[in-house]
């Protein structure tokens, strides 16, 4: 099996943030009562099936916030989440299998990325490029290279012209294997040589703390590019976690989980469609049956012949 644990940790150090907003609050270990609490809260709203709530929860377990931490369950919430239709917990459950050395499992890793690409996760295309493309990550398959690799380029990817320009030095980057990339670049060419020096995070990078965001206010170096390098991706980091944890708990309270609304059918928690006023099938005899009782006999013919040909009349 490959081992892709030192390089994709420095790749993936700043893609694990809680979600796509553009601000960010510090999760780390904490066993005070307020995190505990606010760790019961979400086990409960994870419970009901909430998927961002298991994704949050999965942090919790993950760093140790309200909670020991415990690899295992977070890994299990992630994929929950997941399992529900969460892009976020697609991408951190490969994530998971990719960096935590207990659980390490590059198959199930690529598996869940490529779920989470197929949704639309762009940073999931790239790593998948990325791992294709260089048999040091995973087996290399150049079809599935271009194919990934493509995918980001097309959607504007900001680290794909870096990418490029290394794969550029490569006597595997041909047009026999990648014509689709190769396509895509002359369809939409883009200035390479501002790219000429690759720069990645320095070692460590991949255990800063993950981030849960909000529409905080911008106070970190990633408001001053110009004190980082160029392609250095930079954490925003924030310390009014509990009002970002609040909005989010409070964000449940005005919505209905994923969970409830996959496995039951209607939109109300707990009740199936068929146990639901206005949501279960009326049979064509319940139907009639109701017309007679409110409109009379001579309404039931008249709906009938309205709505001839069509079915359940």
């Amino acid at each position: 099996m490959k081992t892709a644990l030192p390089l994709i940790s420095i790749l993936v150090a700043s893609l694990l943030s809680f979600n796509a907003s553009a601000a960010s609050a510090k999760i780390g270990p904490c066993k005070e009562n307020t995190c505990v609490e606010y760790f019961n809260k979400y086990k409960k709203y994870a419970r009901i099936g909430y998927t961002d709530a298991m994704v949050t929860l999965a942090e919790m377990y993950y760093y140790g916030y309200g909670t020991e931490k415990n690899m295992k369950k977070a890994l299990k919430q992630f994929k929950s989440a997941a399992k529900y239709g969460s892009v976020k917990g697609q991408f951190k459950t490969a994530m998971m299998y990719f960096n935590t050395p207990e659980l390490e499992d590059l198959d199930d890793g690529i598996k869940y990325l490529k779920k989470a690409a197929r949704n639309n996760s762009v940073d999931s295309s790239f790593l998948l490029g990325i791992m294709y493309f260089d048999d040091n990550f995973y087996e290399q398959d150049f079809d599935e290279a271009d194919k990934w690799l493509t995918q980001a380029y097309e959607r504007g990817y900001d680290k794909m012209p870096a990418y490029i320009k290394l794969m550029e030095k490569s006597e595997h980057y041909t047009e026999d294997n990648f014509p689709n990339l190769k396509e895509a670049i002359a369809a939409n060419p883009i200035n390479l040589a501002q790219f000429d020096q690759v720069t990645v995070p320095p070692e460590g990078a991949g255990e800063t703390a993950t981030t849960v965001t909000d529409n905080a206010t911008n106070t970190s170096d990633e408001a001053n590019p110009s004190s980082t390098g160029k392609d250095i991706e930079v954490i925003t980091v924030y310390n009014d976690l509990p009002k970002i944890l609040d909005s989010q708990l409070t964000s449940f309270r005005y919505s209905l989980p994923e969970k409830g609304a996959q496995n039951t059918g209607s939109r109300i928690i707990g009740k199936t469609c068929a146990k639901t006023m206005s949501c279960a099938p009326t049979s064509n005899e319940d139907f009639k049956r109701g017309v007679r009782l409110v409109l009379g006999d001579h309404a039931v013919a008249t709906f009938s012949e309205s709505f001839r040909g069509y079915s359940g009349f």
